[in-house]
């Protein structure tokens, strides 16, 4: 071989891994099918995160749906390996569904690594055609409205609790795919009242707001830097649940009820969607992955995009996400055995 073909194949030698670690393909498994909140989070997170990881590996989404979320957790947990090519992507759903013991669930928490965090929100809304403008009036003409719904068991608990502590009378059609069939439903006319998370709503329903089309009533609220459940930030015009409940019944909200709502809402939504790796992923790779997270979260420009399509809520990375995990999978037993008792008289489901 001539020197200087010696040279190109040397230097083309040297320059291969490089190129196949450029190449890398990182899967984040989704548990709902494309188009709702936790694919609009998803899917705008994986692009800052594979613009943001060392030498930008393909961050490729993996749509795995069914049994409100549980199925992706239990694919994640018997599938992903040690070498951290593998992120799972969890919402509110599938803590909920852990913390009451789901039959589906065969996922185990303590086989995970959290890598970040994110709060969301959620809004409840009504089509134009019902003719109301707050859920006062909702209430007071007492007619009984149908809402569509993925499962008792899941984060549909929390609007579903706070309805009934208005005095909304509800019915409840379970068994839904995604949030984005119970929104396509209200649309149709199959349904008189929903909710979505904070990235659906601001990506699919703002718009039909805009249009005059439906009529957001109030937010669940969110969790303000005192650790108050205040306004939720994204939707500062719209009255949180508490304050609704407070101009409905003249009290604040109390008893086995509002302690349930609370730990749903922190199990729900103060770290709705969390980013995870397998635990037996080396503490090097899992360290790439969190740092990564945090850079994204000091970002000026991802605080800002991530306003306009996620909501203004902090990317929680380091020690805060890991606050956010022990606070999100942590549920009162009395607190777990009347909500599991609630879901049974109400629902006749059994988790």
């Amino acid at each position: 071989m001539r020197r200087r073909e010696f040279i190109a194949a040397l230097a083309g030698a040297l320059a291969a891994p490089q190129i196949a670690r450029a190449a890398d393909v990182v899967e984040w498994v989704v548990p709902f099918q494309e188009g709702g909140g936790t694919d609009v989070w998803a899917r705008f997170m994986a692009d800052w995160l594979s613009a943001t990881l060392p030498d930008h590996p393909r961050v490729e989404l993996l749509n795995v749906s069914g049994g409100n979320s549980t199925r992706a957790a239990n694919f994640f947990d018997a599938e992903a390996r040690a070498d951290g090519r593998m992120l799972l992507g969890t919402t509110g759903s599938t803590q909920v569904a852990a913390l009451l013991g789901d039959r589906r669930v065969q996922y185990d928490y303590a086989n995970w690594q959290i890598v970040a965090a994110s709060p969301s929100g959620g809004v409840i809304y009504v089509p134009a055609s019902l003719g109301v403008r707050s859920m006062a009036e909702l209430v007071a003409r007492g007619q009984t409205l149908h809402f569509g719904s993925i499962g008792a068991a899941s984060l549909d608990i929390v609007p579903l609790l706070a309805l009934q502590m208005l005095g909304v009378d509800v019915a409840v059609l379970l068994g839904l795919s995604t949030r984005n069939a119970a929104r396509a439903g209200l649309i149709a006319g199959e349904f008189d009242i929903d909710y979505q998370t904070t990235p659906g709503y601001l990506g699919h329903v703002r718009p039909l707001a805009k249009a005059g089309q439906v009529v957001p009533l109030m937010s669940l609220g969110a969790i303000d830097r005192h650790g108050r459940l205040a306004r939720d930030p994204a939707f500062p015009a719209l009255p949180s649940f508490p304050e609704v409940f407070r101009q409905i019944h003249g009290r604040d909200p109390q008893g086995p009820e509002w302690q349930a709502w609370q730990a749903l809402f922190d199990v729900g939504f103060a770290a709705q969607k969390m980013v995870f790796l397998p635990r037996r992923v080396p503490a090097p790779r899992l360290q790439v992955f969190r740092d990564a997270f945090a850079r994204m979260g000091a970002d000026p420009r991802f605080r800002a995009e991530a306003a306009e399509v996620l909501g203004p809520y902090p990317l929680l990375a380091g020690s805060q996400a890991d606050a956010a995990l022990a606070s999100a999978m942590t549920m009162d037993p009395e607190t777990r055995k009347w909500t599991r008792g609630w879901l049974e008289r109400r629902f006749r489901v059994t988790p």
